[in-house]
């Protein structure tokens, strides 16, 4: 019998998902929860050697948070580790193969079953960025609502007309063989479909710098609404300028011991933001770029280089917390598609791709706003351009 143990806060936006993507797996676990038992926060990071919520233990292997999990599962690794039988390749045809499942991935499913089409949605998890968004108060007709709240009404509406969903892979590859559009997963699963749409979102921009990946869950991080209170006390520095950075900076200032906020440049989030940083205890440097993080089993200090002058600038800090945008998650299909410098597929007013039967919809276009309103509407509209496409093959 194996013992998966999952600790968590009650806040955490990740501890969630991993606990969905265990649950869509049928398994059983023990949840540790840490919100307020100190002695149980001390003895994960004691037995995972890591600050950052979920940690995830499978017979007492350390396997790591939430990334780590949707990785190892995306490539059968953990079916293995349990001893759970592979599943058999999938041999339909789909009308509508959707890579996504965030808003734009299970509206365009949606709109796509009541069309009568055959549906599969391939993604690493269910909600996407909504997923991990505490409050959404700009969809209409929902004045508030947190954004795991949200997904679960999108994805009991998108379910309720039978479509067919693999959760928990990742897409590495797109191709094209005569007219099926074939999705490749890291497990090695193919499906098909007759025409595909791409969903995909975005994930989190990473610096890219020595010490970022080395040094990740280990004083590194990357959402403060989930790790922030595991830094209660400690020196830490946000790096961004934009409204996560703004609101992590906020965020901290009533938990750490002493917050520096870094940017390239001027900031770009909402003037309200700014006035509150402005207004808060936190330390201001702009003009900087980030260039080391230092520290072998904890974070130690980041070094900073002056973009006036090229000096470098030393920080003692005990935590980096990374908020510095978004990128779209389409390097599956760069090889096929037209895609500006940031990743986005580029898409036509119908959001066909240069491929005809492709279609990408929400935060992976070239769409100039990102909305969740706005990947919802994309995810029907590709769905309808879809239907039109297939209606109109001979």
């Amino acid at each position: 019998m194996n013992k998966i143990e999952i600790y968590s806060k009650s806040w955490c936006p990740y501890c969630n998902k991993a606990k969905a993507l265990l649950k869509s797996k049928d398994l059983d676990y023990k949840e540790i929860d840490t919100t307020h038992d100190e002695a149980l926060e001390r003895q994960m990071v004691e037995r995972s050697q890591r600050q950052t919520v979920p940690q995830i233990f499978i017979n007492d292997e350390s396997i790591g948070g939430y990334d780590d999990l949707a990785q190892i599962n995306a490539t059968g690794e953990l079916d293995r580790k349990l001893g759970i039988a592979e599943t058999t390749e999938l041999q339909q045809v789909f009308d509508v193969v959707i890579v996504g499942a965030g808003p734009a991935g299970l509206s365009a499913a949606l709109y796509a079953a009541r069309k009568n089409l055959s549906v599969a949605v391939v993604s690493l998890d269910i909600g996407g960025q909504l997923g991990t968004t505490a409050e959404v108060e700009n969809y209409p007709g929902m004045a508030s609502v947190t954004g795991p709240a949200l997904v679960s009404q999108f994805e009991e509406h998108a379910d309720s007309y039978g479509i067919t969903k693999l959760i928990g892979e990742r897409v590495t590859g797109l191709s094209v063989k005569d007219r099926c559009r074939i999705v490749s997963t890291a497990s090695g699963k193919e499906i098909h479909g007759r025409t595909a749409i791409l969903a995909s979102g975005a994930d989190k921009r990473k610096l890219d710098i020595p010490g970022e990946k080395a040094l990740a869950g280990k004083g590194v991080v990357y959402c403060a609404t989930c790790d922030g209170p595991l830094f209660k006390g400690k020196r830490v520095a946000i790096v961004g300028g934009g409204n996560s950075a703004l609101e992590a900076a906020i965020e901290m200032t009533g938990m750490a011991s002493q917050v520096t906020l870094v940017s390239r440049g001027d900031w770009s989030g909402d003037d309200i933001l700014q006035d509150k940083v402005n207004a808060s205890t936190v330390k201001v440097l702009k003009g900087f770029d980030p260039s080391e993080i230092h520290g072998k089993e904890r974070v130690t200090g980041l070094t900073l280089v002056n973009r006036a002058d090229g000096s470098d600038r030393h920080l003692d800090l005990d935590g980096v917390f990374i908020e510095i945008g978004l990128a779209a998650s389409s390097d599956y299909a760069l090889d096929l598609l037209e895609a500006n410098q940031r990743g986005e597929i580029h898409v036509d007013r119908d959001l066909e791709t240069g491929m005809r039967g492709v279609f990408a919809a929400g935060d992976v276009n070239d769409g100039r706003d990102k909305q969740v309103v706005i990947a919802a509407a994309d995810g029907a509209k590709a769905a309808l351009a879809a239907f039109n496409y297939l209606v109109h093959q001979v």
